[in-house]
């Protein structure tokens, strides 16, 4: 839906994106049709652009904001910048791009929800119940839905992403049924779960049941009322870029040291990294999360303790 580093894609990706086609144009909407499907309020954002597919280092691909440059398109931070959906359209068509998108600023007012994976029987079930203007993803295999409301910052939870800011991409093809007026960010939440904290888990930590140590919710919410709160709630919500960590696995072993100041358990450190945003395949691969959570523990360092103290 986003290009989750588009700010370093200008240096990192401009070689290959001029080596190579962006896109075939083929694709892209007719004006006439984002004319009559779009909610107004997405249309009247003034920063749009054409966005260029870039590789990613998980092997997929990221959409990054594009303005031409020496005749080809090349990424650019999308903030500030742009034009009317229009003139985007126009010049996307012209540099063969692989689409068009919008930056999104925390002052819109809306909120761009994008659903990853297939539309399993059981996801479209949900989806009926989140009201607003929904199209399929460039890619075809998700969803984004547009919703009025406003949220401090962007998050993602299991495959489920809140964008409160950054570029979004606007294919136009819009589910059936739906219309195109926008949704309501509070009953989307309330379908989806309102992402507070990362998803609960039952305690069944050794140390929890033996009462040796806080359940994962106090853990959480330790995590949460201390000084770098935000920061490390931000990495769990899986905002490890914006954060400036260099690698997901770099990340990975932050979220873990920040997770044993309050818990020595390594199972239950491992269960709350699996249910933060943070979780993927490469967690399943040569025991690569228990030995990231091993080398956390090893490395000691103050720990903390219910009443207060640090030692």
């Amino acid at each position: 839906m986003r290009n989750r580093n588009h700010l370093a894609a200008t240096h990192a990706f401009s070689g290959a994106v001029r080596g190579q086609p962006s896109g075939d144009g083929g694709h892209l909407p007719r004006p006439q049709d984002l004319e009559v499907t779009l909610p107004g309020e997405v249309l009247a954002l003034p920063h749009w652009l054409p966005w260029v597919a870039l590789p990613r280092d998980n092997g997929g691909l990221g959409k990054a904001p594009a303005l031409p440059r020496a005749g080809r398109l090349a990424p650019v931070d999308c903030r500030g910048g742009g034009m009317p959906w229009q003139e985007a359209l126009e010049l996307a068509r012209g540099h063969r791009a692989g689409g068009v998108g919008v930056g999104l600023p925390p002052s819109a007012g809306l909120v761009a929800l994008d659903l990853d994976g297939p539309l399993t029987p059981e996801r479209a079930e949900r989806l009926e119940r989140i009201d607003g203007y929904a199209e399929t993803s460039p890619s075809g295999q998700g969803v984004h839905v547009w919703l009025r409301g406003t949220l401090p910052r962007s998050r993602r939870e299991h495959h489920v992403e809140w964008l409160a800011q950054g570029f979004v991409t606007v294919t136009g093809r819009a589910l059936k049924g739906r219309g195109r007026h926008l949704g309501h960010l509070e009953k989307a939440e309330a379908v989806l779960g309102t992402g507070n904290v990362p998803r609960q888990t039952q305690d069944t930590s050794t140390q929890g049941r033996r009462g040796l140590t806080v359940t994962d919710q106090e853990v959480l919410g330790c995590l949460r009322r201390a000084r770098n709160g935000d920061r490390a709630m931000g990495l769990l919500f899986g905002s490890w870029e914006a954060l400036g960590y260099a690698s997901q696995s770099e990340a990975d072993f932050a979220a873990a040291r920040l997770l044993r100041f309050y818990t020595r358990d390594p199972a239950q450190i491992e269960r709350l990294l699996r249910a933060s945003a943070l979780d993927r395949p490469k967690y399943n691969i040569s025991n690569y999360l228990q030995r990231t959570i091993t080398r956390a523990l090893d490395l000691g360092g103050p720990v903390h303790h219910t009443g207060g103290e640090k030692r």
